[in-house]
């Protein structure tokens, strides 16, 4: 039920070919370096995902502004820094995130991989839930 003057949630359409995402965080050690598409340990560990994910797909800092600045050599604060360890894998349309994650979680680096939130647009007034 939903209260009054509440506008009810409407699903995207299954059929809108949108792109999915899945939600990444990396462990302390460990880093993404977008421009040669690898993460790297601190301890000289790398990782690339070629061929992990379908073609097409990106992986991409949530904030890209920080990985930018930190590329350049500039100081970041500690919570800049912790900002740089989570990033996005981009499928896609026509892909469901639901099926890479499994592969994702295997990854070395990887702390948390989760499913972003659902999305919903607002109904159009007097519409039913």
């Amino acid at each position: 039920m939903v209260a009054k003057g509440m506008i009810p949630a409407v699903r995207i359409p299954t059929g809108a070919n949108l792109p999915s995402v899945v939600e990444i965080k990396l462990k302390p050690d460990w880093q993404f370096d977008a421009a040669r598409r690898v993460f790297v340990s601190d301890g000289g560990e790398k990782f690339a995902p070629r061929g992990e994910l379908p073609k097409a797909s990106k992986i991409v800092h949530k904030t890209p502004q920080h990985a930018d600045a930190a590329r350049k050599g500039q100081t970041l604060s500690a919570a800049e820094r912790s900002l740089l360890s989570y990033l996005q894998v981009i499928l896609p349309a026509g892909h469901s995130a639901a099926e890479v994650l499994k592969t994702i979680r295997q990854w070395p680096g990887v702390a948390e991989v989760s499913l972003p939130p659902e999305i919903s647009l607002p109904g159009a007034p007097g519409s039913i839930g």
